[in-house]
């Protein structure tokens, strides 16, 4: 049976070209399907159609025979899926998330982490996470990178601090006894980079051109590979329930090529089940015990991050096992992508992953009258 409608839910997402003009429409489309279930009535809405004091909206709706564009009062709640914003539509998206608090008659889905520099400070201060966050540090010029590169060995790991996906991401390494810098990695639209400088000097200013002003964290490039020499790493999905609390949805290795640099599903890895991996990889007892410490972060990780930043939906948690056998946390991400669940033989956990969201909206539509913005 169909529960009576509630209320509504908005997917704030990227306008793209094409039809529907919007990103993630597989999962929007996903959302739309099951929302019946929870009675929630779901829209797509791009930021750049939204007056953030309007009481309506220009978005799409899934009907039968496809998108049908329509306007519609404002939902009464925002979940942002937005990537990549760029220029006015960027500027947009922010006002919007920024204004819902002084709003009465819609809220936000949950908050947004910012960049992994700032994460990364907060965690770092956490006892029981230090032992597993790799030394960062923020990307200031050339010099900054020098001194990394000296510190951690000669190899770093350089990525965008508002990145995802694996996109403008680096490995560097400085050759024993040589002047000449390697490089390889993923330019911003997720295709391979491979460079050699035999001096120093032009390799850090390409990659001072690479970066253009944005900002980047420096890391130890750390060997998260398998026995085949395939980089991998193990995504973790937290999410809220439709009891608004935290729950772990599912994990997931994802695999690489030989001889790259990411193991990210869309820059053409893998995905497989945790633990018979790991048990492949390092044995059966120490891939339990890597099981339970898994478990044990990601459980503690979501409060400490509330504490900090306010109110948190979901959160994808990327670790890296080291060939020593060592965890490693990777960073945390406030939209993850879900598609790793569809790959591996856990239907439960793709249907949970691509249906908490709207559990949660239930939870907070339900609660609605004492709402509390946090």
């Amino acid at each position: 049976m169909t529960p009576h409608p509630i209320g509504s839910l908005g997917i704030l997402c990227s306008t793209r070209r094409g039809s529907p003009p919007f990103s993630e429409q597989h999962y929007c489309r996903t959302l739309s399907q099951a929302s019946s279930k929870y009675g929630i009535s779901v829209v797509v809405l791009c930021p750049q159609t939204i007056q953030y004091d309007s009481q309506v909206v220009h978005g799409y709706i899934l009907k039968e025979d496809g998108w049908k564009e329509t306007i519609i009062p404002m939902p009464d709640i925002i979940y942002d899926r937005c990537f990549d914003l760029k220029g006015r539509e960027r500027n947009a998206a922010s006002k919007l998330l920024t204004s819902y608090k002084q709003q009465k008659s819609w809220m936000i889905w949950a908050r947004g982490l910012p960049g992994k520099w700032n994460v990364y400070n907060k965690l770092k201060d956490e006892p029981t996470l230090k032992p597993y966050l790799p030394p960062t540090a923020s990307y200031s010029g050339p010099e900054s990178l020098t001194k990394s590169l000296l510190t951690f060995q000669k190899q770093v790991f350089l990525k965008p601090q508002a990145g995802s996906q694996g996109k403008s991401t680096l490995h560097i390494h400085m050759l024993n006894n040589s002047n000449a810098l390697i490089i390889n990695g993923r330019d911003h639209q997720n295709n391979p980079i491979t460079q050699r400088f035999d001096k120093h000097s032009k390799g850090l200013a390409w990659i001072h051109q690479f970066i253009h002003h944005r900002p980047f964290i420096i890391q130890p490039y750390l060997h998260l590979y398998n026995k085949k020499e395939h980089p991998y790493d193990i995504r973790v999905l937290m999410q809220k329930n439709g009891e608004g609390r935290w729950t772990l949805t599912g994990m997931a290795v994802r695999k690489g090529y030989i001889g790259g640099t990411t193991s990210n599903l869309h820059g053409g890895g893998t995905a497989t089940s945790v633990l018979p991996f790991l048990t492949w990889e390092f044995g059966a007892t120490p891939a339990e015990h890597m099981m339970a410490v898994l478990h044990n972060l990601s459980k503690d990780i979501p409060s400490i991050l509330e504490s900090h930043f306010g109110r948190l939906g979901e959160l994808g948690i990327d670790y890296g096992i080291d060939t020593l056998g060592h965890i490693w946390l990777l960073e945390v991400n406030s939209k993850p992508g879900r598609s790793s669940f569809n790959h591996i033989e856990d239907p439960t956990s793709a249907i949970l992953a691509a249906e908490n969201p709207l559990r949660y909206a239930r939870y907070l539509l339900l609660r609605q009258p004492r709402r509390v913005y946090s």
